[in-house]
Order: structure tokens, then sequence, then C-alpha cells
């Protein structure tokens, strides 16, 4: 779908274009106010996004911390309200919707956070934080009181099994694991519902380096095996490049450039994307030192 940024100007990659039909998700108008009054005046941490993600794809949200990334998953999954804009998952305008309808579209847009350790509650073991959604969304796995049934516990073996851990994890507690098993197991409770779109926030960056591709390995298998539709939020460029479709570059709470990440990053349109991407290290001296030369003449800096 070809379709220009409102507010902005910038039209979205060919990529999108090629893909056609019906977006998954789609945002238009975007705007999120803090502060202000009734007579307004507040400051805008979002302002005036309109995007489209298609089924399938994987399409990155990045810029520098402050830039309003937080805030916009936070409008497209609407756990916040937006001050202006629509949100709509599957054609359906999210505001529209009956508590009723929208606890069923939120079976098909779930969240994988940072830090895995800090979403989940170190006093239940693992089969009970990956079945929380199971529980809470589908009566027929809820238990009596002194266990889950056994359907419930065969279904948490399964989606452990399903990101590379033991099922015979399930009765540990999270304290007892890594950072990365921590984050598989993150993505396995994700997964629970089987959802269409999830959202990772920064999903590899609390991780060392090594497992930070064994945990993207994983994402990549995951969506080729459920048809997985991925808005991966990141500042790490060099991550961004292996995994994204396309990329959606913000700035101050608006967007300065979308577009296939080949282009993004080959060729890329605005300043800020440019500052961005010079901003990567380079283990290359000499190559460095020639990025550095042929940008000495760009204006602005990235903050860090």
């Amino acid at each position: 779908m070809s379709g220009v940024v409102e507010g902005s100007g910038i039209a979205e990659g060919s990529g999108a274009a090629a893909r056609g039909g019906t977006p998954l998700l789609e945002l238009s108008g975007l705007r999120k106010e803090f502060g202000g009054g009734r007579r307004g005046g507040g400051v805008a941490a979002v302002d005036g996004v309109s995007l489209s993600v298609h089924e399938g794809e994987t399409l990155a949200l990045v810029g520098e911390s402050g830039c309003g990334k937080t805030t916009l998953t936070r409008l497209l999954l609407r756990l916040t309200e937006p001050t202006a804009g629509t949100v709509s998952f599957d054609g359906r305008d999210l505001a529209g919707l009956t508590p009723g309808e929208l606890r069923g579209v939120r079976r098909q847009m779930q969240v994988v956070l940072q830090d895995p350790y800090s979403s989940m509650n170190p006093r239940l073991r693992i089969a009970d934080i990956v079945a929380e959604p199971l529980v809470t969304h589908d009566p027929a796995m809820r238990g009596r009181r002194g266990g889950a049934p056994a359907r419930l516990r065969e279904r948490v073996g399964e989606l452990l099994e399903s990101v590379g851990l033991d099922a015979g994890i399930r009765d540990r507690y999270p304290h007892e694991f890594s950072g990365g098993q921590r984050q598989r197991i993150s993505i396995a409770r994700a997964l629970a519902l089987s959802p269409r779109l999830v959202v990772l926030d920064e999903p590899t960056s609390a991780l060392d380096v090594s497992v930070q591709a064994a945990v993207l390995d994983l994402l990549a298998a995951l969506q080729r095996e459920h048809g997985l539709t991925y808005v991966f939020v990141s500042h790490n460029l060099a991550v961004v490049a292996q995994v994204a479709d396309r990329v959606a570059v913000m700035r101050a709470g608006r967007l300065v450039e979308v577009g296939d990440a080949a282009s993004v990053f080959g060729s890329p349109r605005d300043p800020y994307t440019r500052e961005l991407l010079d901003a990567v290290p380079d283990p290359d001296p000499r190559r460095a030192r020639q990025r550095r030369a042929a940008a000495g003449g760009a204006s602005g800096t990235v903050t860090r």
C-alpha cells in the first residue's frame, strides 16, 4: 500500500505498495498530549503519526530515547487513549469496539518487553506465568483451586518447547534463569493466545550480544512458523538491519522517514536518519574515519 505519513509528507516505501490489501494495523493521525488542561497546551509525545503494518512483516520503529516510541506502542495496543487520531486492527477502529469486542482483539495483540524479569511476578512458577493469558481469556483453561487442569499444563509445556526450553522448567521460578532464558519465557507467554501481532519493545537490549543473536534467530523462526507480524521497537540500528522489512524513524514525536529497510539503510532521505546511521559504531577504524569525514558537513548532533 502506498501512503503518505500525515503531517510530514513522507511516502511509505515501495515494499509496502507491493504488499497491497488491507493493513493488519493502521494508525491515522495519532496524537497524544500530556499535561495541559481543559484549554489544551499539553506536550505532544506523539504528533500526527500515520502508519500501516501489513500481515507477516516486521516493521521496526527506531529513534533516540524520548522520541515517542514507547508512547506510540502504548497507543497502538490501546493501553492509553489518543488525544486525536485512530488505531485500526484488521480494518476495525479500536475506539468503536465494545469492551467484549476489544477483549477479543487483544487476544490477537501481544507484547514482549525489554526487561523480562520485571515483567514477571517473581513469586509465581513459570507454568503460572506462561499460563496467565490462557487463564484470563479462556474459561475452559481455568482450573479449580488446588491446581490447573491437565490440558493447561500440557499447553504450557508445548509453548516452552516452542521457544527452545524444556517443558520440565515449568515448576521453577524466574530468578533461576538467565536473561536470555527469561526472554524466551516471555515470548512463550506472548504466543499463548496465538496472536497475529506481537509488539517487541527493545526485546534484546538487556541481553549479551551472543544471547541477542539467539533470541533474534528464535523470533525469525517463530515468525516463519506462525505467520506473525512484528512491530520491533529499538534504538539499536545494527539489530534493526538484521530483522526489519520496513523501518519507521521517529524524532520528537513525529515520523521523519518510512521505507523499506534496504532503502532507509542504503539511501536515507532525512538528515536525522543519516545522523542515526553515522552514530552506529564501526569496528573498522579506517572506515569509521571515512564516515566521519563524509559526514563532516552535516548539521546537528544526535543525543546519546
